[in-house]
């Protein structure tokens, strides 16, 4: 079984790097996905799939990852099948409005979860741009063959074209309602790369907590 295990993991870090050298290449082909990411500092995952040639937009494939210890050990190699189906997408004047079906599951156990996540983006007057969005996760615990939690979270941003201030609310729950958090904030946009933000915070604790934090990027 450890060899078993050794050599999935070697032939998964094999595709990974076979991938990342050949991804800049392949990556301009018509219709095939390649997102490599780095979500931490001992953490790198790669999504890999092709969206298929059908009238609702279908996209699938797979997502390999590798986790190391921050001694540089290899730590897991994580193989997850992914898909993501787009039940609306509409661009209307002043409106824009889009939903979709998301799927992650782990190739090794069968654990999985489902999101469904909606946005619209609408102009509400003149000054005003409103952007909602709201996504919810079932979560499905292969092991034990069995669900196993349902996350929900929705936001609420008005923002003021002209000045580039924007009021937002959020809120979000975790593991079936057992967690709840939900926070307002204010935000400034200062030119195109910088933003100064005021947010407060309360949990299910009913503990408010007050943040400031300013944020500046360049894109090119």
């Amino acid at each position: 079984m450890c060899k078993m295990r050794r050599g999935l993991h070697a032939a998964v870090v094999s595709a990974i790097v076979l991938f990342l050298s050949a991804g800049g290449v392949h990556a301009q082909e018509r219709g095939l996905i390649w997102s490599p990411a780095k979500n931490s500092d001992q953490s790198y995952s790669a999504r890999i799939g092709a969206k298929l040639p059908v009238e609702t937009p279908i996209r699938a494939g797979l997502e390999m990852g590798m986790v190391g210890s921050e001694g540089g050990a290899l730590v897991d190699t994580p193989v997850k099948f992914w898909g993501n189906i787009t039940l609306l997408s509409s661009n209307l004047p002043g409106a824009k409005i889009a939903s979709d079906v998301a799927v992650l599951m782990n190739a090794l156990t069968g654990s999985s979860a489902w999101t469904v996540t909606t946005s619209q983006k609408r102009i509400a007057t003149a000054d005003l741009d409103l952007e909602a969005n709201r996504n919810m996760t079932i979560r499905y615990d292969g092991t034990a063959q069995q669900w196993s939690g349902l996350d929900v979270s929705q936001s609420l941003r008005l923002t003021r074209s002209q000045t580039g201030t924007a009021f937002v609310l959020t809120g979000a729950t975790r593991d079936t309602f057992d967690e709840f958090e939900s926070s307002v904030a204010v935000e400034q946009k200062f030119g195109k790369n910088f933003t100064v933000t005021g947010q407060i915070n309360q949990n299910d604790e009913d503990r408010f907590r007050p943040s400031v934090n300013a944020r500046y990027s360049i894109r090119w």
